[in-house]
């Protein structure tokens, strides 16, 4: 009797065991994923060392504003940027300001360099200094979207790429779960810092 609740009891345990392992790749695969931010490219809402939430579903309705987790054209690296153009939207760059459809993005200081911007309802924090990089108009065609990165300095976007395939869009950030500060005045820590006031943030 009691070997047969043994082996009952080691059935059960693999079974469950095998549920559970299946349901984590179902859900990484089709709705859920984390990502780790290595680079600086979408300071100052995301920050080296932001372990992300990202959702897999509603990638057919992205807003701008989103800011999306992607293949990098040319290197097929993971990268994040933030939707600024939608199908149809006319964008420009103009000596480092933001244009949609012929309306010039509102810039308003916060800190140092950071500012928010707005456009059309909608708005984010960017990391802009003097910048004169230009880009001329472009409309964005249907199935693609014009994205740029936070920090404006950096012009791994659609500055140099022109607008994305959505095809390439693998997910949208929705929440920093954890985050980790690796470096100590330049130098690179034995173990990391929790970065306990970022925890469970959304991502705007």
């Amino acid at each position: 009797m009691k070997q047969r609740q043994a082996s009952f009891l080691v059935r059960y345990v693999l079974q469950s065991f095998a549920i559970v392992l299946i349901l984590g790749v179902l859900l990484r695969t089709f709705v859920f994923s984390s990502y780790v931010m290595s680079g600086s490219s979408m300071l100052p809402s995301i920050w080296p060392g932001d372990f992300l939430l990202a959702g897999k579903w509603g990638l057919s309705s992205l807003r701008r504003g989103d800011v999306v987790v992607m293949r990098c054209p040319g290197n097929d690296q993971i990268c994040l940027k933030r939707i600024v153009g939608l199908p149809g939207d006319r964008i420009e760059i103009r000596e480092g300001n933001l244009i949609v459809n012929d309306q010039k993005a509102l810039l308003t200081p916060v800190v140092d360099r950071v500012h928010t911007e707005s456009i059309a309802g909608d708005r984010w924090l960017v990391w802009s200094e003097p910048a004169l990089t230009s880009a001329e108009p472009i409309v964005v065609s249907p199935s693609e979207l014009y994205l740029l990165n936070d920090q404006r300095t950096l012009l791994d976007d659609s500055r140099s790429w022109g607008p994305i395939k959505s095809e390439l869009i693998e997910a949208r950030a929705l929440r920093i779960w954890l985050s980790l500060d690796w470096l100590e005045e330049g130098r690179v820590r034995t173990w990391p810092r929790v970065r306990w006031e970022r925890m469970f943030r959304s991502i705007n």
